[in-house]
């Protein structure tokens, strides 16, 4: 496509892809998945991973994200309230129950790749600002990679899924979303109002003037299982959520008290770190050289003075042998 792409068809091609009517970034997430009923109670979880964790991801993010996708209140989701907008998730709520868990790789996942730390760098994207308003939510958790022989290599990956688990019917049901979209206001879009028409939710177009602000232009594609009823009897040979199988292991192992996620500081102090261990190292082997080096030398000295020593004593035996014969033959002679 970028070969066939000439210099003077990408202002027209932006201009189409401008033109385009249709809603983008949280609005079209609520297009699409807001004509769902998702029982909220039965709600397994609801992660994304990504590559690039974005600088604006706070709770109001992360509330009017989980609100776009239909999640609200669990205590009045049976509510007869018809109202669409009742009971959407919102950053007080988003406060007091995070909604969704943020996969992301910890520095030692990256410290412990195949190729090590370099390639990474080219890849993530997290910053120390944001790991530090973060770190006390505990909402990150590891991304390993899956299947297993992918350990040890970076992941570029936009995945989300939001799954809920039926014991009645023993099934399970949500979405799967997997695209370009970092999870960030600049990808997804950030609500935004002149006067008071945006609700708690950050959501409602409640006037003329809401709008969402977008950065950048991303695709993505979002498989949507929906839920099934009770009564129903399913289709074993549809395809299922459960199927889908995402690029890192879930559930994902929560970050400990000692994890920090594989932010650009902390890769470039992991590099700092490992060139003043391999500097350390080199010295070190030069050090051993240099001591097996003077350990030659003296056993060289050594085995000099020992030959040289040998070498006087014959001498010295030779000298005495001569005399006691010269005596043999004066004794005889007499």
């Amino acid at each position: 496509m970028s070969k066939m792409m000439q210099d003077q068809n990408i202002a027209a091609l932006c201009s189409l892809i401008a033109s385009v009517q249709r809603c983008t970034g949280l609005w079209r997430l609520q297009e699409v998945l807001g004509q769902y009923n998702w029982p909220e109670s039965q709600e397994s979880d609801f992660i994304y991973g990504a590559s690039s964790i974005g600088s604006s991801v706070s709770a109001p993010f992360l509330a009017a994200f989980a609100a776009s996708v239909g999640k609200k209140s669990s205590q009045i989701f049976d509510s007869e309230e018809s109202d669409p907008e009742w009971g959407c998730w919102t950053t007080s709520q988003e406060l007091r129950n995070p909604s969704i868990r943020i996969i992301f790789p910890t520095i030692e996942q990256v410290k412990n790749a195949c190729s090590g730390i370099s390639p990474s760098r080219r890849i993530l994207c997290f910053s120390e600002k944001t790991w530090q308003r973060l770190r006390n939510v505990g909402i990150l958790h590891d991304a390993i990679p899956s299947p297993s022989n992918r350990v040890g290599h970076p992941m570029h990956v936009k995945v989300a899924r939001r799954r809920f688990w039926s014991k009645a019917s023993s099934s399970s049901s949500g979405w799967v979303y997997c695209g370009s979209h970092n999870f960030s206001a600049a990808a997804w879009g950030r609500p935004i109002s002149s006067s008071v028409g945006i609700k708690a939710s950050g959501l409602a177009q409640t006037n003329s003037t809401s709008r969402l602000h977008v950065c950048n232009y991303e695709l993505g594609i979002i498989f949507v299982f929906p839920p099934m009823e009770t009564k129903c009897i399913a289709n074993q040979n549809r395809t299922k959520l459960d199927d889908v199988a995402l690029p890192f292991i879930v559930p994902a192992p929560k970050y400990g008290p000692k994890d920090r996620p594989a932010t650009a500081q902390a890769m470039r102090e992991a590099l700092a770190e490992l060139s003043e261990r391999e500097a350390k190292s080199l010295a070190e082997v030069e050090i051993t050289e240099n001591m097996t080096e003077e350990v030659s030398d003296e056993d060289d000295e050594e085995v000099n003075e020992a030959t040289n020593y040998v070498v006087e004593e014959k001498e010295e035996d030779k000298t005495y042998a001569e005399k006691l014969w010269s005596q043999v033959d004066s004794s005889q002679s007499s």
